[in-house]
């Protein structure tokens, strides 16, 4: 691929010109949703376009990038294996007054918990290369041997800043006139400007996702991400200089709410802009490198191929091989990236060069290398841990499905070891009566891969230790 940069002085204003022509927007009014307004609206309307909001490539920012990556030596001639990271991520769902939506298929302003559960499922799925519908689409030898697990999960957090059990994981439900916010639908200039500093939470602990509805010149954009914050030897950090990276509370995604989680609209349906836009957070590019059609842009991947611009819909509907100017033999141009603007139902890959520019962003990345220890994903002790009457350990962690829980109690009690998923869903459980522990095991073999709780409860005890199912 060709390494051609183009220097970019960003403003808000031009962050918001870089997002795709959309000729066919979905038209949306501004006044408040019900069900049949929303079905109305997407019957009447012509298709939308992935259309994001996320800002093209810079060299400045590039240069440091690169160069944080060489520091890093995480890929380098294979001499440091990837590390399993965890992001703990939370949803600010952003509504106007309407009540929680009810409705497991379709969705309504203020999203239900089973759209927001769904989100994180798929987020997991795409990260982890754990999608079903990998061998659907992706037929090419080439793409089969790049694809990668990219050994990032993510978990609903479960506490807010102050502390406080959320009443559903990984959902802040903000009214927007509590937070002095006007209007319905907003442009990304009053997304930077008031929105997102008004709702987020300390990025140094959470992954903020803001659910809203973009309006005025932005709407139909379907979301837009900022970039990580990069700092490499002898160069200072990235951030406003040329817009990426930025100030900490406007950091995370912007997520229309028509495209979050497992919906019922039929082409941006199974999660995806998320995982795209999560892709720009952790510091990939578009994979045609945002140059139109010139075939002189780049991702800064090498084993993506050179592309001539992005891809609507699903060029092939079994994965054949589809070409352009730019790659115009076998195995053609990567459509099936998660990186493209193709349909959901084709997008279905990362390649092993973007997992290092991701795994090299959660190593070294301000704000971003600090999510991996943060607590928030667990529950505090409801009782006070009391250390010299218990003693809790886990092997092997990671665990590739066996795991070995050694307990050590100093009085004889009944307890439950139950096994949580990040969802908050018990998927493991075993009680134990007038015991002092010793070691049980439990096979999580049939379980998806990803992060667990492992927790010990007792009338007068409670622990918790977090494992990695590989």
């Amino acid at each position: 691929m060709r390494k051609t940069f183009t220097t970019i002085s960003l403003t808000i204003g031009i962050l918001a010109s870089f997002a795709q022509n959309n000729n066919s927007k979905l038209q949306k009014k501004t006044n408040n949703f019900t069900l049949e307004n929303q079905i109305s609206k997407i019957e009447e309307s012509e298709p939308v376009k992935r259309k994001c909001g996320t800002p093209a490539l810079n060299s400045s920012y590039e240069e440091a990038f690169q160069a944080m990556m060489q520091k890093n030596e995480q890929f380098a001639n294979g001499k440091k294996s990837a590390v399993v990271y965890n992001i703990p991520i939370i949803f600010h769902i952003i509504h106007t007054g309407q009540a929680v939506g009810t409705s497991a298929t379709v969705p309504t302003r203020n999203l239900n918990a089973a759209f927001i559960n769904s989100q994180i499922a798929a987020l997991n799925a795409d990260y982890r290369k754990l999608n079903t519908d990998f061998t659907t689409y992706v037929t090419q030898s080439t793409f089969i041997a790049n694809s990668s697990d990219i050994q990032i999960n993510f978990c609903a957090a479960k506490v807010s800043p102050t502390g406080a059990t959320l009443a559903e994981p990984g959902i802040d439900r903000v009214l927007a006139s509590s937070k002095s916010l006007t209007g319905t639908t907003w442009s990304m200039s009053y997304i930077e400007s008031n929105v997102k500093p008004a709702t987020s939470w300390d990025p140094t602990k959470y992954y903020n996702v803001f659910v809203l509805e973009f309006g005025g010149a932005d709407a139909g954009t379907l979301g837009y991400a900022q970039f990580p914050t990069v700092t490499s030897s002898g160069t200072p950090t990235i951030g406003d200089l040329a817009g990426f990276g930025g100030a900490a509370n406007t950091d995370g995604v912007a997520l229309d709410w028509h495209y979050t989680g497992l919906n019922n609209d039929g082409t941006y349906n199974k999660g995806r802009t998320l995982t795209h836009e999560t892709g720009h957070w952790l510091g990939l590019y578009h994979i045609w490198g945002d140059d139109g059609s010139a075939c002189s842009g780049s991702d800064n991947v090498a084993d993506t191929p050179n592309q001539g611009g992005e891809n609507y819909t699903c060029p092939s509907t079994n994965g054949a091989v589809v070409t352009d100017a730019c790659s115009s033999t076998s195995p053609g141009v990567n459509y099936q990236n998660y990186m493209d603007y193709s349909d959901d139902k084709c997008m279905v890959m990362f390649t092993a060069g973007q997992k290092a520019r991701m795994q090299a962003v959660m190593a070294s990345c301000a704000r971003r290398t600090s999510l991996n220890t943060s607590t928030v994903c667990t529950i505090p002790n409801s009782i006070d841990e009391n250390n010299s009457n218990v003693e809790m350990s886990l092997f092997p962690n990671p665990t590739n499905g066996e795991l070995n829980i050694t307990i050590d109690l100093l009085n004889a009690q009944d307890f439950t070891i139950s096994v949580i998923n990040t969802l908050g869903q018990t998927v493991k459980e075993v009680k134990q009566t007038q015991s002092n522990g010793g070691t049980i095991k439990i096979d999580l073999s049939s379980n998806s891969a990803g992060v667990y709780f492992v927790t010990l409860k007792s009338k007068t005890i409670s622990k918790t230790k977090r494992i990695i199912l590989q």
